[in-house]
């Protein structure tokens, strides 16, 4: 995928491959042919510059189409190299580390409002647990039991600076 453009964040797409495998192809309650579905589970991937991976994700389980993978990055795409809102599948943009719980948390608290059994999955880099949004983030889910939500971590030791 990334080779057609000559650039991609491939290294942080390699770092959650199986942990999106295992969620799309084993976990997520979702409908590749009707991604607006009410009762789905929500993925919100918070790293949106990982995307390359869920691009991956969604074509192999028929979201969108595995011709489309080659334009990734592309000018034009819908496939950029951070997570766009307007591809299928996709239910928020990430990138600005930090927000993504937060989210999450909105999102979970909704569908429980709406009496709805459909679950979140939020993915979070180990860096970003660094951001005081995050933490204000976690203590909100623990404060309102949201036993709907989950947050996955990617532990990687890595941030753009140095060592976390």
């Amino acid at each position: 995928m990334a080779r057609g453009q000559g650039q991609g964040y491939v290294g942080q797409g390699l770092g959650v491959a199986d942990l999106l495998a295992a969620l799309y192809f084993h976990e997520l309650r979702h409908d590749p042919q009707n991604v607006g579905w009410p009762d789905r589970d929500r993925f919100l991937l918070s790293t949106g510059h990982y995307s390359i991976a869920l691009w991956a994700a969604l074509a192999e389980c028929g979201v969108i189409p595995l011709s489309e993978l080659s334009t990734y990055g592309a000018d034009g795409s819908r496939l950029d190299m951070s997570t766009l809102d307007t591809t299928p599948g996709v239910e928020i943009i990430g990138g600005s580390l930090g927000h993504g719980l937060g989210q999450g948390i909105g999102m979970a608290l909704g569908l429980r409002l709406d009496g709805s059994a459909a679950r979140v999955f939020v993915e979070l880099s180990d860096g970003e647990m660094q951001e005081g949004a995050t933490w204000e983030a976690a203590m909100a889910g623990a404060h309102f039991g949201l036993d709907n939500l989950v947050a996955l971590i990617d532990c990687n030791g890595i941030q753009a600076d140095g060592a976390v």
